[in-house]
């Protein structure tokens, strides 16, 4: 029998878009200015497994889509876990959805937002699932319920000081520095826990009320305890910190019905 050997196959951006819609990168540059949400296509791999008496692991192989849903106007903070896959299947009728694995029905929980936060990556794992051999395209359906923040509001630290344990508390805020010195010539790393995930931005001041860049590390958390992680680029004795929020979050359903080309060869 001839062997399935690993294949990927990924799209960028502009092959994907025209696969998906026909419309080509011409019509995502008018997506920007309008006020509804779109979905775009970025990315499909499609990963054969190999046979296991060829090689001394086992490989599951899957299919995996990436869209990129744009919402301009809005402050996304994520997606909601009543987004749906209806279906996820090669042109044979082949479903892609592995109902074993409920990582392969819905799209991911983890969505990683664009800096201005009027776009977020999502993702679709078919593990386990590849398109039958002569399959020329995959078919995805479902709906994205996107979230976004609005009521924006405020809390200010003043007169943080940046040193080893230092803590404080604003309203539902806690800071405290991990570490006084991070790399190099950077300042203190510390943490923001909050009972809300829609942090808009964090701004650190000096005595003179310039603002000190501040790099965030990284956020986990549910429900309403999350942590986010800083650093301060530079060194800072004291400052102000001033955490943008928004205290309450919208949801905004978000069709997907788009179609992928495929040439996966025999």
């Amino acid at each position: 029998m001839r062997q399935w050997w690993l294949l990927s196959v990924c799209l960028l951006v502009s092959a994907a878009v025209a696969a998906a819609d026909g419309k080509g990168k011409k019509d995502e540059k008018k997506d920007k200015t309008k006020s509804e949400p779109t979905v775009l296509a970025t990315e499909i791999s499609v990963n054969r497994a190999l046979d296991p008496k060829d090689y001394n692991f086992k490989t599951m192989g899957g299919t995996v889509v990436t869209l990129l849903v744009r919402y301009p106007g809005k402050q996304l903070t994520g997606i909601d876990r009543s987004s749906k896959v209806t279906s996820f299947e090669d042109d044979k009728g082949n479903s892609l959805v592995d109902k074993k694995n409920a990582s392969s029905s819905t799209f991911n929980g983890y969505a990683p937002l664009s800096k201005d936060r009027s776009a977020m990556l999502v993702t679709l794992y078919g593990y386990g699932r590849t398109p039958r051999k002569g399959a020329t395209k995959v078919l995805l359906k479902g709906e994205v319920v996107a979230l976004y923040g609005s009521d924006e509001k405020s809390e200010k630290f003043e007169k943080f000081e940046f040193r080893a344990k230092s803590k404080a508390k604003a309203g539902d805020f806690e800071v405290a520095v991990v570490q006084e010195k991070s790399f190099g010539n950077q300042g203190a790393t510390f943490y923001l826990k909050s009972k809300t995930r829609a942090i808009k931005s964090l701004v650190v001041k000096d005595a003179d009320g310039k603002a000190v860049p501040v790099d965030l590390q990284g956020d986990f958390g549910g429900g309403d305890n999350w942590t986010y992680t800083y650093t301060l680029i530079k060194p800072l004795a004291e400052g102000t910190i001033t955490v943008t929020y928004f205290s309450k979050e919208e949801k905004a359903k978000v069709p997907v019905d788009l179609s992928f080309s495929l040439d996966l060869g025999d």
